[in-house]
């Protein structure tokens, strides 16, 4: 009977090389601007109501009632 062992790798500490190339682009996106071209379905948390871009993360507030967006886009913290 023999038994397999394997060392599985810690990342702690470490990025992959897509993590880094996604928080590049989201700075760039910050910093040059962004598009919004891809937006997410309409979220509702805490009574708000938002629409977030899913390249830079910037959010817009969302009327459900008219179903339009309102407002500019705003990062949150």
């Amino acid at each position: 009977m023999q038994a397999e062992f394997t060392i599985a790798k810690s990342n702690v500490g470490h990025m992959d090389g897509s993590s880094v190339i996604g928080r590049f682009g989201n700075l760039m996106a910050r910093v040059f601007g962004c598009w919004h071209a891809e937006l997410s379905r309409p979220f509702s948390r805490n009574g708000r109501a938002y629409r977030k871009c899913l390249s830079c993360g910037a959010q817009r507030q969302f009327n459900v009632a008219k179903w339009q967006m309102q407002g500019t886009f705003f990062y949150q913290n």
